[in-house]
This record gives C-alpha cells, structure tokens and sequence, in this order.
C-alpha cells in the first residue's frame, strides 16, 4: 500500500524522535516535503514497474567513525516488475540542509546489489542526495542461496536481470525523481561511485543506459563477469588436481621473494608486475618458518604459484584468462586452511566463485568441485559465457552513446587486487580506445600499482576518485593523474592515466615531486588470445 496518510505520516515523524520545535522555517518546508503524500507523485518508474509502497521520515544518522550527526530524510521505494514477480527496495537519502545539488548512487559488492544504508551516509555528508537499491534480494555478497531459484526449481533470471542492470537504472530514475520533489528543482548533477560490483555497475550504466549520470567513478570494475568469475576458481582447481593445500606462510614467502626481486628501490610493491620475470621455481627446497613450524617448498608449490600467476589455460596451454599478479596476496583466491598443523591443511574457496560455478551454470548447487576435470573447466568457461554474456558481460566497449550524452567516467583498479584480475580491466580499456581514438576524452582509466581489491596493500590508494569525476564533469578539468596515497600514509605517489607509469626523476622516492608519468613498458606482458567478445552498437556479438 503507498502511504498518502499525514496522520500516519506524523506517526512515523515523531517515532523518529524529532523535535519540531526545533526546526527552522527552511526545515519546516523540509518536513513537510518528507512525506510519502508528498514525495509519491513525482515516481514514474520505467518498464511499467508498479510502486508497492513509499515511506518517508525525517532521521537522525551518526556517520561511522566520527561526531558527524546528520539530519536526513529517508526515503523507500518499494515497486515491482507485475510479469517478474519482484520486490525491490530503493532507499534514498537527502540531507535536511546543506544539499549541494548532485544525486549520487552508490554501488554495492559481490552479489550484493547495495552495500548497505550505511554507505549512503558519507554521501550525505558531503552534501549529496543519495540512493542505492537492494536489486530484489537480500544483501549477502558471497551467496545467492536466498534468491537463485524460482519455486519451481528454475533459475529466478528477472531478479538475476534486476541485479545486471534495471534496477541499477531504476535506481537512477527514481533517485532523481525524489531529489527534485524534495528540494523543488534540480539534481544538477548526478554521479555514480562504486567499486567491484559497484564498478561493475557503473560500467553497466554508462553502456546501457548511457544518460543516467552525469559522472562515473567505477573502480576495480567487475566486467567480464561471467567468465572471471569461472577463473577465480582456477587456483583451487589446480591444488585439487597435484591435491597438494600448502599453508599461506608458503605463499607469502614466494611472493615476498617476487617482490624483493621487482620492486622499485624501497617500495614493497611491483609497480609493473608485467614485467616481473622471478621465477618461484627458485624457491623449491627452501625451508620457511611458519608459525614455528619448518616448511619445505616443494615443486608442487612453485607449480601453483606459476599457474596462478599465468591464468586458467586450456590443455593444449591456450589462455583462457589472467591470473592474478606476481606480488599479489593468494589468500583471497587460492586461500587454504589449516586445522592443528600448517601440515595440515584443505581448500578454502572463493564463495562467489563456488555460487558461480554450482547453481549459475551447472546449476547443481551440491557439485563436487573435487570431481572437476580440466576439459570440464574449460567447458564450464565457455558455458558461462554463451549463458550469461548478453546480460551481465558489461563489456560493450562503444562507450560513444555516453560520450555524446556528456558523460564522464574514470576507472582504477589495484595491480595486487586478489579477487578481480586487473588484466581483464586493462584489456577493456585497451579495446575500447582501439575502437574509440577519443576514449581518453571521457574515459580514463588509473592502474594502481600494489593496492588491493578497492583499497589496502601495500601501493597508494586513490584518496578521492569520485572528487575527480565531479571536477572533470562540472569544471571540465580532465585528470592526467589520481592523488594517492599509502594506507599507512608513508608514500604519496600520483597514479598515472594509462598506459603511463611513474617514472623516477630523482629525490625523495616518497614524495610525489619525485616522479612523472610516462611510458615504461607494458602493465601486463600481452593480449592473451582466449575467444574474446565484445557487443558492438546494434548490440550483437562480436568476436576480435
């Protein structure tokens, strides 16, 4: 039922401990604009989508980690696809006072279409109206259990589409239809701003839905979905196959070698890990301390520390897709447990991965991965993409519908990232400037040399992506470079627009005075020649 009771309205106005008598005259505009009877009429949801319900209340909300109170209004759009047989939430939040005229959606990660209402508030603290969407389903990044089948057993494919794209722009239309109620004019602007799976989403809405922001920031971009997703179970593939679950303390000492043998003077990162030769073999017969335990690595180990960084290839060795690079952490990906002894030690796969695998594409949620053959890998990697390309692949790159709306849109992605291959991100990037000359005029895109999945490692992190795309979109600045900086806020280095690095002039190798870009050779060693894809403009597959 859509609420359009004031009496009802003022119920849920006092229950939020709101005290009226505060509130200046602009606030009490802002009280009365809070309201479902207020707010609904302004909805007019694409793909005749029905709206179930509106909520609206005016909030208080402490924003995490620091004494910032906001007073908000919070706004929920429950509505349905009649002929899909959804329920999807929009919640959208708008700051009482000190809006600065932009909408922001904010992404999620995994198979989480939101990252939760607590993502919303930073937003609001910077001035935004924001809004995200739970897609249809509950927020567990790692497992689709809750929502992957219909009744009858089948795969529930319009909530697994809400989750690829419409709600994504539903969340657009609706975000901006509230903001300009609420407030009686704009949004100016509006910006999208997620990593993973938000990255993913805000490629997704620069391709398909190409005037729904202004601006994107999609960082460490999920694209390539469907068969990435196959490659992050290649490593645990590989210890089932030499049934060999060495502890992480073995990994880490491999790694540390690659490190110590690329790195760039006192840096504790690869900064081109493409060009990272070490080879792991060096390491059998090794003796390491784990946990004061004596472990010999042994060939097996060196075996699947190679093949990991190689990538799943097919048994002739044709690549299939990257692995993940020399320097990188493999707790993420090709994790182990170990119970009483690192001796001891099993498989810990990637859950979204495993989720992928199982009820998306063989659609056997109870198979048995140790049952996996390599010719079932590879047939499994080509399933995946003839099944789910077309929906979820999000890797259209004519980007030139967006480009001609105005839009614009910066990429970076963490060279160290354990869980999304930045070889895939790169390769995107590559083709669609092969396709598009002009790319760089609305797209650029930022390798992050050390940095994990979205943020940590031991590299420079951007320090506000977003920030860029705003001033690009409003004052027309193009950024040739992304501020960075270490976690630990000991190395301040610029990343560079690809396929430009930072190239060492002299002095303090700390500061970021002390380094240009240019060009120094590749991030990654070469195209690999797996059956790629792409769509083009009238949206048919292509094959390059």
């Amino acid at each position: 039922m859509i609420l359009s009771d004031m009496t009802l309205f003022s119920s849920l106005l006092f229950s939020s401990g709101v005290d009226l008598a505060l509130c200046s005259a602009k606030e009490n505009l802002n009280v009365a604009n809070c309201s479902a009877f207020f707010l609904t009429p302004a909805i007019d949801l694409p793909y005749n989508a029905q709206v179930l319900d509106v909520s609206a209340a005016l909030a208080k909300s402490q924003v995490s980690n620091s004494n910032i109170t906001l007073n908000l209004c919070n706004v929920t759009v429950t509505y349905t696809h009649p002929s899909w047989n959804d329920k999807i939430h929009i919640t959208i939040y708008l700051p009482e006072t000190g809006w600065n005229g932009r909408f922001q959606g904010v992404g999620g990660g995994g198979w989480a279409t939101s990252s939760g209402l607590s993502s919303l508030l930073s937003p609001v603290a910077a001035g935004y109206s924001a809004g995200t969407t739970d897609g249809g389903h509950e927020i567990n990044s790692l497992s689709t259990a809750g929502w992957a089948e219909l009744p009858n057993g089948q795969l529930n494919m319009p909530l697994f589409t809400d989750f690829a794209s419409v709600a994504l722009n539903d969340l657009a239309v609706v975000g901006k239809q509230i903001t300009n109620r609420y407030y009686g004019y704009g949004p100016n602007y509006s910006y999208w701003n997620g990593c993973s799976t938000g990255g993913r989403q805000g490629l997704m809405m620069a391709q398909k839905y190409p005037t729904a922001f202004n601006g994107i920031h999609a960082g460490a971009p999920a694209i390539n979905w469907p068969v990435f997703l196959v490659a992050e179970y290649w490593g645990q593939f590989l210890m089932n196959q030499l049934v060999r679950y060495p502890p992480q303390c073995v990994f880490d000492a491999i790694n540390n070698a690659a490190v110590e043998a690329c790195r760039f003077m006192d840096d504790r990162f690869i900064a081109q890990p493409g060009q990272c030769l070490y080879d792991p073999f060096l390491m059998v017969g090794k003796s390491i301390n784990c946990n004061g335990t004596l472990v010999n690595i042994t060939s097996d180990d060196a075996t699947i520390v190679q093949k990991t960084w190689e990538g799943p290839r097919t048994a002739d060795g044709t690549p299939l897709w990257w692995g993940i690079n020399p320097g990188t952490p493999f707790d993420g990906l090709i994790d182990t447990e170990c119970t009483g002894s690192v001796t001891n030690c099993t498989g810990n796969a990637f859950g979204i991965a495993t989720d992928w695998i199982s009820r998306w594409i063989l659609e056997e949620p109870d198979y048995d991965f140790q049952s996996l053959t390599l010719d079932g890998f590879v047939k499994i990697f080509y399933q995946a993409l003839v099944k789910y390309n077309a929906i979820i692949g999000t890797n259209n790159i004519d980007l030139r519908p967006f480009h001609h709306a105005g839009g614009k849109m910066i990429t970076w992605h963490g060279l160290a990232d354990p869980l999304i291959f930045p070889g895939g991100t790169i390769d995107y990037y590559r083709k669609a400037m092969a396709f598009d000359p002009e790319t760089h005029e609305y797209y650029r895109f930022f390798p992050a040399p050390g940095v994990g999945h979205c943020e940590n490692g031991n590299g420079a992190v951007p320090s506000d992506p977003l920030a860029a795309v705003v001033e690009w979109v409003e004052q027309d600045i193009a950024p040739d470079v992304l501020p960075a900086v270490t976690t630990d806020g000991t190395i301040n280095r610029n990343l560079c627009m690809y396929p430009l690095a930072s190239f060492y002039i002299g002095g303090d190798p700390t500061d970021v005075g002390s380094f240009v870009c240019k060009f120094v050779g590749d991030y990654i060693d070469n195209i690999i020649s797996y059956a790629d894809f792409v769509l083009n403009s009238n949206g048919s597959t292509i094959f390059v």
